[in-house]
């Protein structure tokens, strides 16, 4: 998948957010396709990279196509989960402890928001089996997702674009870029 991703944003020049088989986009109402297989409005980006994926058989869900306002890009609600003196079951937490691992990818420095989660379920192996959440585990999933809300993450783009310069000045190889 990480080639359609890197063939749609480089070669076919599509400014869509992919995650694996999952894509999500905002767009003005000026800016918007009709995508024929969900019989919906879509933002033109989302519908070129669907069509892409038509294109060359790449089986595709309309729930993880996502877009609009408020985007639910990472979907659990932390203000739910995370209330002091509460019980929660393992299942709860290996969700919101892959969850905010995920995010990591973006905002690596959210990890030690996650050290009184894993420390909570360490030995643990009844996934139905309830976990009383402590102070230190709220207060840590409420400040990483305090930084998660304020951080602009990792710029892909940026980050892409400086692998490939660097690519071309030390190898002579000649990489278009958008």
């Amino acid at each position: 998948m990480s080639l359609i991703i890197w063939l749609a944003i480089f070669v076919h020049l599509i400014q869509a957010f992919i995650y694996v088989d999952d894509s999500f986009s905002f767009a003005r109402v000026s800016n918007m396709s009709y995508y024929v297989k969900y019989r919906k409005m879509l933002p033109s980006e989302m519908v070129s990279l669907l069509l892409l994926w038509d294109e060359l058989g790449i089986p595709h869900e309309e729930r993880k196509q996502i877009f609009g306002s408020p985007l639910p890009v990472i979907s659990f609600d932390l203000r739910s989960f995370a209330k002091y003196n509460h019980k929660r079951t393992l299942h709860e937490f290996e969700h919101i402890a892959g969850t905010l691992n995920w995010a990591l990818n973006v905002c690596p420095l959210l990890q030690p928001g996650l050290l009184a989660v894993y420390a909570k379920v360490k030995g643990k192996t009844n996934v139905k089996g309830l976990i009383w959440l402590n102070w230190s585990v709220v207060e840590e999933l409420q400040w990483a997702a305090f930084h998660l809300k304020c951080s602009n993450g990792i710029y892909l783009f940026k980050s892409v674009s400086c692998f490939l310069r660097r690519i071309q000045i030390r190898y002579g190889i000649l990489v278009s870029q958008p």
